[in-house]
């Protein structure tokens, strides 16, 4: 029985433009990869920002992570990053321009923002209440670790691809410990020892 042909085109959809590129695949070029006409197509999705549109809505349905209590929940949330950007290439990629396609687009990408803004907000909390994490030297340092965090996850696939890095994607959980690794307490210092048995950080 054939699938869903909305859940079809955003498959193909998302195929393509991880071989190709958001701005390398046209309308058509789906309409190909599925077998119907452009036509029948637009019906479901009547233009590309659509489609990627709702390709961000159904990432919407990620896993949910719950707050770290530990640096070893904080890795799995950053492993977890790690894979969204291995898996959507094409979105971070075009990250900044597609939040320019329309509103919905950009007030996806706040939301997602805001959610693990808030999670890492509330993980710092838990981590500094258990003794692995420092006082902030200033008011707002936390927040700036995280936005430094965030940029790291965001833009490490177009900053990999134009270096041309020979650890790619991998390098940006690596790239996220280093931000951690000043705010870590001796306790933190221990904790982070028995992680990196393992993984490699």
């Amino acid at each position: 029985m054939r699938k869903d042909i909305r859940d079809e085109i955003l498959d193909a959809a998302k195929a393509l433009f991880i071989a190709k590129g958001y701005h390398g695949v046209s309308i058509q070029d789906i309409a190909d990869a599925i077998g119907i006409s452009k036509g029948n197509l637009t019906y479901h999705f009547n233009k590309k920002e659509t489609i990627m549109e709702a390709l961000l809505s159904r990432n919407g349905e990620r896993k949910h992570h719950a707050v770290p209590t530990t640096l070893q929940e904080l890795d799995d949330v950053f492993l977890d990053m790690q894979q969204a950007i291995q898996c959507n290439a094409y979105y971070f990629l075009h990250h900044a321009e597609l939040s320019q396609l329309s509103p919905k687009i950009a007030e996806l990408q706040a939301a997602a923002y805001r959610e693990s803004m808030e999670l890492f907000r509330q993980g710092f909390i838990n981590l500094h209440a258990s003794g692995v994490l420092r006082e902030e030297l200033f008011l707002g340092e936390y927040d700036c670790a995280i936005n430094a965090l965030h940029m790291t996850f965001i833009y490490w696939q177009p900053y990999s691809h134009l270096c041309k890095t020979d650890h790619a994607i991998d390098g940006c959980r690596r790239q996220a410990w280093s931000i951690l690794y000043r705010f870590l307490t001796e306790k933190g210092l221990l904790e982070i020892k028995a992680v990196d048995k393992h993984e490699s950080l």
